[in-house]
């Protein structure tokens, strides 16, 4: 019978927190070769944290296949991918005494153009079609380019991921050796023996939106009147799978109320999902020269959220939650290059899935060149995306030898 992932709590979390601890400290000893300089740049690592995280220490853990997560976009504990990650986390936080680069810590990979939902806020409505631009060779290729970089995590999108299942199943099974897989999905179509397969394929996790407590909103939001029934059904087939869960929110103006987060994470909690991942809405896609971005108090609201679900004892039992507006604010966007980019489905790497601007192609560019480049170029200014930068100008093989 396949084990299925639980979350820990109490005890149970302090002891993880511990080993977890040790991990680090070995890891940083491991990576400078002195006591005194790990114990400095874990100081150092630590501080971060506590200046984006705030001293609330992690009170709950998804445990899964004999490893232990903490948040759906970093790899689990103990894995030689999450040592990967921890090294590069040490380098980038280290302003001196050290040339190397650090690798991303995640990418998001859109492999379809093709998606069965017509859904309000489509970030990749204008490459959506009938018809896959990129063949399987292809997307072969572009996932030999990302472990080739050291990669150790990823997130399969489109479109609709599902839509090319069969490849999908091939990929992930490519992928999984290296690096922790996930899907983001609507959930369209995800039978429990599509389930069992990604499950085999090597994938680690689910993301599956939902946008909505109230099934006639959800369904409204993705023009699709079986939209919610799909989405229930899917986490349980995930479940069942041995698969983690997360359910993924678009937090719109109209939805963010202290009422709607709270019975969005009972629904959450009663499903069986691990985690929420809340996403702010974004004028891009089918959303492009729309007023959508959250007001402050409503920003506000969502990291009081986020922080009470993760640290309030009332709520031990509940998923754990991300909102990646809350510590971007303090730290700066993480995509550009920065920990994640963003990859369509014609192979067009962009800053992020909202951050809309071709940098160049990853089958005509070298990798390293384009996340030199896209970091040059940076993210949109944290909150406006409804612009482009006037520097950008998309990057073609020719241009190798003057930006390289």
């Amino acid at each position: 019978m396949t084990e299925k992932a639980r979350l820990l709590n109490g005890w149970r979390a302090r002891l993880i927190r511990k080993r977890i601890q040790l991990f680090l400290i070995g890891q940083a000893f491991r990576l400078y070769h002195s006591p005194f300089r790990a114990v400095s740049e874990m100081k150092k690592l630590r501080d971060l944290r506590n200046r984006v995280h705030g001293t609330n220490t992690v009170s709950k853990y998804i445990k899964s296949g004999g490893r232990y997560f903490w948040n759906s976009d970093y790899c689990g504990y103990p894995s030689d991918k999450l040592k990967s990650l921890v090294c590069n986390e040490f380098i980038r936080n280290n302003k001196t005494g050290t040339t190397q680069t650090p690798i991303l810590q995640t990418l998001i990979w859109g492999i379809t153009n093709r998606c069965p939902l017509s859904c309000l806020h489509c970030y990749e409505w204008d490459n959506i079609s009938n018809t896959d631009k990129l063949d399987l060779d292809s997307l072969e290729k572009i996932l030999a380019i990302f472990i080739n970089s050291g990669l150790r995590h990823i997130q399969f999108s489109g479109g609709e991921p599902l839509a090319r299942f069969n490849d999908l199943v091939v990929l992930i099974g490519k992928a999984s050796a290296s690096m922790d897989c996930w899907l983001l999905t609507s959930g369209f179509g995800l039978s429990p023996e599509k389930a069992f397969a990604l499950k085999k394929a090597g994938l680690t996790g689910v993301n599956v939106s939902l946008d909505h407590w109230e099934p006639r909103l959800h369904n409204n939001f993705r023009n699709n009147e079986n939209s919610f029934a799909m989405v229930i059904a899917a986490v349980q087939n995930c479940l069942r799978a041995g698969l983690m869960v997360s359910l993924s929110l678009c937090a719109t103006r109209e939805f963010v109320t202290d009422e709607n987060l709270m019975k969005y994470a009972v629904l959450a909690k009663n499903t069986g999902a691990h985690f929420i991942r809340i996403l702010e809405p974004r004028a891009a896609g089918k959303f492009t020269g729309k007023e959508v971005s959250l007001e402050t108090h409503q920003v506000k609201t969502l990291t009081d959220f986020a922080i009470r679900m993760n640290s309030n004892p009332l709520y031990k039992d509940f998923p754990v939650v991300a909102f990646f507006g809350y510590h971007q604010r303090k730290l700066g966007c993480f995509g550009a290059g920065n920990r994640y980019v963003y990859v369509d489905p014609n192979g067009n790497l962009h800053a992020c899935p909202f951050c809309r601007g071709e940098v160049a192609n990853v089958l005509e560019v070298p990798f390293p060149v384009i996340i030199e480049k896209v970091k040059s170029i940076g993210c949109h200014q944290f909150g406006n995306t409804n612009e482009t930068p006037r520097h950008f100008r998309s990057m073609s093989a020719g241009d190798i030898k003057s930006d390289a």
